[in-house]
């Protein structure tokens, strides 16, 4: 087993546990900011939605209740614990055309113009192409269709600081966030792959957590696999260790993890043949 394979193994326990215990637990970042994804997105009655990385399924639920069920919501994701995880809380919906289905967040199988919006909740800076995955999107839509992402303004200063530490352990990772880096790098990068009429926002939401090891499942749960993967099997107790420090600065009196990570929220619109 090489060491990736072995981090992934050990770090995937707490993710498996963390999916099935996820209630239990009451951390679900992803339904307050799903919900406000879905309002920034300006979903309405009857339309048909794409997520992509829809992880447990939470902002497809949001946006559920808004497309009702004369609308559908479709999932996708690469990670099989978290498709049945979300599969079955959509289903249990009972809503025709709703589901989710084990792929490629970044080129889902769909025919083109399938769906009047393609939803991407603190995913799309984690792709290894964005800029593919944009233009793949854009097929995927109607006419009027959009796309809405989420991405993260301003990080919590500890869980920046606790992500630093994890990276000493690991080989340096790509500057992916470039093309988000800003509201003025985003619009200037959708401009680029065929995008138009760019709405931004901005929110802060907050995360609160019991432990370490609570935030640490979140983590590997919702977008911190990548840098995970690349620590050494052998310096993962020391990753873990240095991380766990940092993140301590975010303790409250009452004894939780809070952190508040201000995320901006983008909605756009694919350029018209006319247009481009």
């Amino acid at each position: 087993m090489s060491p990736s394979e072995e981090l992934e193994s050990s770090i995937a326990a707490a993710f498996d546990l963390s999916a099935r215990g996820h209630d239990r637990f009451a951390v679900d970042r992803f339904l307050a900011m799903g919900s406000v994804l879905v309002q920034r997105a300006g979903l309405r009655e009857g339309e048909h939605v794409l997520e992509v990385g829809c992880g447990r399924g939470s902002t497809l639920l949001a946006a559920l209740d808004v497309v009702g069920e004369n609308g559908s919501v479709m999932g996708v994701d690469d990670r099989p614990g978290m498709v049945q995880l979300a599969g079955a809380r959509v289903r249990a919906r009972h809503v025709n055309g709703s589901d989710v289905r084990l792929d490629e967040a970044d080129k889902p199988n769909f025919q083109p113009g399938s769906f009047d919006v393609v939803l991407a909740n603190l995913m799309i800076f984690q792709l290894a192409d964005p800029a593919a995955a944009l233009r793949h999107y854009a097929t995927l839509l109607r006419p009027a269709g959009r796309i809405a992402f989420s991405t993260v303004a301003a990080p919590d200063p500890a869980f920046a600081s606790a992500l630093v530490a994890i990276g000493r352990f690991a080989p340096k990772l790509s500057a992916q966030r470039g093309p988000f880096r800003s509201e003025a790098a985003i619009r200037e990068f959708l401009a680029e792959h065929g995008y138009e009429r760019v709405a931004i926002t901005e929110d802060v939401q907050e995360t609160r957590f019991r432990d370490p090891e609570h935030w640490l499942e979140w983590v590997w749960a919702n977008g911190g696999r990548e840098l995970l993967d690349r620590v050494p099997a052998k310096s993962l107790p020391l990753a873990r260790a240095a991380a766990f420090d940092e993140i301590e600065a975010a303790r409250t009196p009452d004894g939780d993890l809070v952190l508040s990570t201000a995320v901006r929220f983008t909605v756009a619109a694919p350029k018209t043949p006319a247009r481009v």
